[in-house]
């Protein structure tokens, strides 16, 4: 799978230090790499949250996962990940089943097709994560990791 061209700093582009100017390419970075992902994924018609939320769920095996918990995982709203729940479900990707203890609880598990989903798309996903980090090496990428770790972190509700 070709992706498209990674775009190439001008010799006249400005870099700097100003909070403004980081939450521009950060939100600028961020669109970038979401659309990269969503190209990716569009054959296998799920959107780059979708596929996350898949992701997450699969982490959490056969004991399933919450609503809540989920959403803490996708930094999501509990709304947004039941639409999204919602959706999967519907599509046979995950099935959702009633806490014994607490009927309040619903958990959530894939469903072999939502498995065969995310073992098909994965190659694509890696393809396009590898694209858009081209060119930065291992260390660049795990200090870019870190960094954006600590912005996570100063963020309002965490």
């Amino acid at each position: 799978m070709n992706f498209p061209a990674a775009v190439e700093l001008a010799p006249n582009d400005v870099v700097s230090s100003s909070p403004a100017h980081t939450v521009h390419v950060l939100r600028t970075a961020a669109a970038h790499v979401e659309r990269a992902l969503a190209w990716a994924l569009e054959p296998f018609g799920i959107t780059t949250a979708q596929f996350e939320l898949l992701q997450v769920i699969q982490r959490h095996g056969k004991s399933g996962a919450g609503c809540s918990e989920l959403g803490k995982h996708l930094a999501a709203p509990g709304p947004d990940v039941t639409r999204m729940l919602d959706r999967l479900d519907s599509a046979g990707l995950v099935a959702r089943k009633r806490d014994e203890k607490d009927r309040r609880i619903m958990h959530t598990e894939l469903t072999a097709k939502g498995e065969e989903l995310l073992e098909s798309a994965a190659p694509a996903v890696q393809q396009a994560e590898l694209s858009v980090f081209d060119g930065l090496a291992d260390s660049e990428r795990a200090q870019l990791a870190f960094l954006l770790q600590g912005v996570r972190r100063n963020c309002p509700g965490n």
